[in-house]
């Protein structure tokens, strides 16, 4: 982050000397000469014709500027344009940098928020399916807690019919129930 910084100030630094070479630029080259003086004199008539429109003055003919102060003014145009250009492209380029930045942290975080929605779904499922487990084995463990009566009955029958004997006691006693924490006994 601060190395782009660092490099976003750089780009501006080195524009200033671009600036300067393109003013010096301006009075060498005869068609940047034209084209600076062109600029001078379309900027010249805006700013003089927003001046009388803005600031009441009545309607007069523009006079253009001299050649000398054309390419003068011309040049300072386009070379405080190009400064202004680079600094705008510096600071479009940081807010498309930022904007990436909390777009990829949204994916992620959506991603993340994804992931959680999933791994819920599938504890749910797999404690919804633990509990029909769990009441399946409450209804066998009462089946059998049925079946074991009936044969200590029928056993006791059994017993008494053969050797005439009592109901044993061992028989006699009830079963110790065990309790497991989260199973009713109901």
């Amino acid at each position: 982050m601060s190395a782009i910084k660092i490099g976003s100030l750089l780009v501006r630094t080195l524009a200033k000397p671009v600036a300067t070479s393109i003013k010096t630029q301006a009075k060498s080259h005869p068609r940047f000469k034209a084209f600076c003086i062109n600029v001078a004199q379309g900027s010249h008539h805006l700013e003089m014709t927003l001046k009388m429109k803005f600031l009441g003055y009545k309607k007069e003919k523009i006079r253009p500027l001299n050649d000398a102060r054309a390419i003068e003014s011309g040049a300072n145009f386009l070379s405080e344009a190009f400064v202004f250009s680079v600094a705008v492209s510096v600071i479009l380029a940081e807010n498309w940098r930022s904007r990436m930045t909390a777009k990829n942290r949204r994916n992620y975080v959506d991603d993340a928020l994804e992931n959680l929605e999933t791994q819920n779904q599938t504890m749910t499922e797999l404690l919804e399916e633990t509990r029909q487990q769990n009441i399946s084995n409450e209804e066998r463990l009462k089946q059998i807690e049925n079946d074991n009566m009936q044969l200590r009955g029928l056993l006791d029958e059994i017993l008494s019919v053969s050797m005439g004997l009592k109901r044993h006691s061992e028989y006699q006693q009830q079963p110790t129930m065990i309790s497991i924490p989260g199973i009713s006994t109901d």
